[in-house]
């Protein structure tokens, strides 16, 4: 309980004295985080290996991407080139980059994040359906304006 108190505190007081938005990462939700200075390639290359390794399906997945406003629209850009060149299929195969989900529980329920996304107000860019008429296969999937 102490801990919880330790980190409502410190959100009040981070807020209160930059007088900017909070966010916290709790959970296992993972944040990658683009600085205005970084090589936006690179970036990019680097946090599509974070969310799509393992399919996403690991609790470390980069699965939340804060980029400064400065490069954001070169990474989203960027970002949708990549996810579009990805390889999906059986990943026994070589060169295929991103295979199924495990289960049908797996594919629905990222389904539903897609749609909830898209019905939260997140740009789809690329993404966000099947991929190919079998199998647990998803479409590499990339939101903005999230």
């Amino acid at each position: 309980m102490a801990q919880v108190l330790v980190l409502l505190l410190l959100a009040i007081w981070m807020s209160i004295s930059h007088l900017k938005p909070v966010t916290l990462e709790l959970g296992g939700k993972s944040p990658f985080i683009v600085c205005e200075d970084a090589n936006v390639d690179e970036a990019v290359d680097l946090a599509h290996d974070a969310l799509f390794f393992n399919e996403g399906q690991c609790c470390c997945a980069g699965s939340h991407t804060f980029v400064h406003e400065r490069v954001y629209d070169e990474f989203v850009e960027k970002a949708k080139a990549h996810a579009l060149k990805r390889v999906v299929g059986d990943p026994f195969r070589k060169g295929v980059e991103q295979g199924p989900q495990v289960d049908s529980e797996q594919f629905d329920k990222i389904l539903k994040y897609i749609r909830s996304g898209v019905d939260g107000g997140a740009t789809l860019e690329t993404g966000g359906q099947r991929f190919g008429s079998s199998g647990y296969y998803i479409q590499p999937t990339v939101f903005s304006d999230v």
